[in-house]
């Protein structure tokens, strides 16, 4: 069943070597899930997915809806729509965040998909601009990003953890883009500082690649 895996296109070991080029829609890839992030066509901008609805936040940060005829080279998605929130206690960075997390859900076996919302009283982050050919390394086009840091600012987190067993598939640990409740900024999330969160999360079974002709 779909509502018990999380899925990708493509696997990041293709994405670092230099795989930005769309390989499906992002109508096909919202048929696979409601929640989850990824990267466009070319690196055109980071992808937040919430509420089914795929946003692009490009590399000042500023946020639009996606085409349903854009494309995709690397996104991990999956159904968040009917879980339980709860509140999380942060009072910290992003490494306490994720030690929370990681105290809470108590698993590292599993890809974990979720959705953490409320005031962040700084949170730090970056988009990213198309590439064009020759494609650089990914970390030199990372680095070459503006960081926008925003303060008292609502809105929300997709999260997702990867095991150890997804080496080489996806990212390891926890990972996690941002969205503004007003939907206008959002991006990679490097840095934050929050005291409580509200969490929506799930186990999913493992993790499974969406296929081109699928």
């Amino acid at each position: 069943m779909k509502n018990n895996k999380l899925f990708q296109v493509s696997t990041l070991a293709a994405f670092q070597n230099k795989g930005y080029d769309g390989q499906i829609s992002i109508k096909n890839m919202l048929s696979y899930g409601d929640t989850g992030f990824g990267t466009y066509d070319k690196l055109n901008g980071e992808m937040i997915v919430l509420d089914g609805v795929a946003y692009r936040a490009v590399g000042d940060c500023s946020v639009e809806v996606a085409d349903l005829s854009d494309t995709t080279p690397f996104a991990t998605l999956g159904v968040l729509e009917k879980s339980k929130e709860q509140v999380l206690e942060i009072n910290g960075d992003m490494s306490q965040l994720i030690a929370n997390l990681n105290k809470s859900i108590d698993n590292t076996e599993n890809p974990i998909l979720s959705r953490i919302s409320g005031r962040f009283e700084i949170i730090e982050i970056h988009g990213v601009w198309a590439q064009s050919q020759p494609y650089q390394e990914l970390d030199k086009i990372v680095s070459e990003q503006s960081v926008l840091v925003l303060e008292k600012i609502r809105g929300s987190l997709v999260g997702i953890f990867c095991p150890d067993s997804a080496r080489g598939i996806n990212v390891i640990g926890w990972h996690f883009h941002f969205l503004s409740e007003d939907k206008k900024i959002g991006g990679h999330v490097n840095n934050l500082i929050a005291a409580s969160l509200n969490i929506k999360f799930k186990i999913t079974e493992k993790l499974a690649i969406i296929s081109k002709n699928d």
